[in-house]
């Protein structure tokens, strides 16, 4: 997989380079069971064009450059894992374009052309609420229009659960309960992050709320399973798990638990 950066300086090195290729839009923070049904249905359209396929995601987050830094956003996973995540499944491109308050004031026209079809995108790929442009102006009722009959559009429709739209805003709000099975069912697998023995919480990640939490810590292949206390957002004491005194690790989260539960079931 190729990853390619995008931003206004660099743009017009970029139009007219690339081979034509097939597209999947949105920010994919989490990359949860939503943004994966956009990702296979465009990685679907791109076999049966016999086309590269590509992602477009946008870096900082909208959020955080609207308010300029006034709004914090918690982060899922940073951009080193959405990549390893996107070569696993199979993409040719990721393009990272740079949000900036330039970028956010393009009218929808403007994005379509400069960062769509210039760049070779033939066929976009995106879910049932995307919006681009200035104020959002651009919407999925509006992107083919947009694209001048050079562009075909792809619409996923709303993916849920339990009646809720899965999405990176809920996983959040699950992330503040620390309802860690729950967020396994819309990722399709256990929320992780990176831990260095240092330094603590990589940067881009999210911790559970305050309690204690089953989890898996693993290194190098090597695994063990036991209880953490996270005890505010930057911080965890591991109690008597064996963690490793340099270097990084993984924490996969698997529960909440009531202490005195796990005491009496271990």
């Amino acid at each position: 997989m190729k990853t390619i950066k995008i931003n206004s300086t660099n743009l017009n090195d970029w139009k007219n380079k690339l081979p034509k290729h097939v597209i999947a839009l949105g920010f994919f923070d989490g990359l949860h069971k939503g943004h994966q049904q956009v990702i296979l249905k465009a990685k679907e359209t791109a076999i049966q064009q016999n086309l590269p396929l590509s992602v477009m995601s946008f870096f900082p987050h909208p959020k955080s450059v609207l308010s300029k830094g006034q709004a914090n956003v918690d982060y899922l996973m940073p951009l080193s894992e959405k990549e390893k995540q996107l070569e696993a499944m199979g993409v040719d491109h990721f393009f990272i374009v740079e949000f900036s308050l330039d970028f956010a004031s393009l009218s929808p026209e403007q994005f379509v052309s400069d960062y769509l079809i210039d760049l070779g995108s033939v066929h976009a790929v995106c879910g049932f609420d995307y919006t681009y442009g200035q104020k959002g102006a651009g919407n999925i009722t509006t992107l083919a229009e947009h694209g001048k009959g050079l562009l075909e559009v792809s619409v996923v429709p709303k993916v849920n659960l339990c009646g809720d739209k899965i999405s990176s805003t809920r996983i959040r709000e699950l992330l503040a309960q620390g309802e860690m099975m729950f967020i396994s069912e819309l990722l399709g697998k256990p929320y992780q992050v990176e831990w260095d023995a240092k330094t603590g919480l990589y940067p881009f990640y999210t911790l559970p709320t305050l309690g204690f939490y089953e989890v898996i810590l693993s290194r190098n292949g090597r695994t063990q399973q036991g209880i953490i206390s996270v005890l505010n957002n930057q911080n965890i004491d591991f109690g008597e798990m064996h963690i490793p005194t340099t270097g990084s690790f993984t924490i996969t989260w698997l529960r909440e638990v009531r202490i005195d539960n796990y005491k009496a079931i271990s």
